[in-house]
């Protein structure tokens, strides 16, 4: 945190942290309720339809930082009805260039997960989200 608010005071944006409880935070400035800036964890998704509907279109619970742009909404519908592959990947192009131009969020760095598990274990698979219990409560040694 100490890095982030330094860089941002870098770019001219004076910083002050205001820590919530998990709870709180997920009750209030997960879906945008905020007084001018926000920093948190967010949930990690496998398709880009969920890194981009949920904070980019207009009065979705996730749109954070309150995004009402038509073009941008227009993009979003047309990639989620897009089946073709190679035409979607073009769609989703036109959105990052659309929204990297309006900057609705800044985003940080990312982190990688790396995930490494015994040949025994079977039936299991990396976990990108919360659920740890459950991807267990499935797996089993085949020794």
């Amino acid at each position: 945190m100490q890095l982030l608010l330094k860089y941002l005071k870098d770019i001219g944006i004076d910083a002050k942290p205001i820590q919530q409880e998990y709870g709180a935070y997920i009750s209030t400035t997960f879906y945008g309720k905020y007084e001018s800036m926000a920093f948190g964890p967010q949930t990690p998704f496998l398709d880009p339809d969920n890194y981009l509907f949920g904070p980019y279109m207009a009065g979705e619970l996730k749109n954070q930082s309150h995004v009402n742009d038509p073009v941008l909404g227009d993009m979003l519908i047309r990639q989620r009805r897009t089946a073709d592959v190679a035409k979607r990947r073009e769609v989703l192009h036109e959105i990052q260039r659309h929204a990297a131009k309006q900057q609705y969020y800044v985003y940080a760095p990312s982190g990688v997960y790396i995930g490494v598990w015994d040949a025994a274990v079977k039936n299991y698979g990396p976990n990108l989200g919360y659920d740890w219990g459950g991807r267990l409560l499935a797996a089993w040694l085949d020794r």
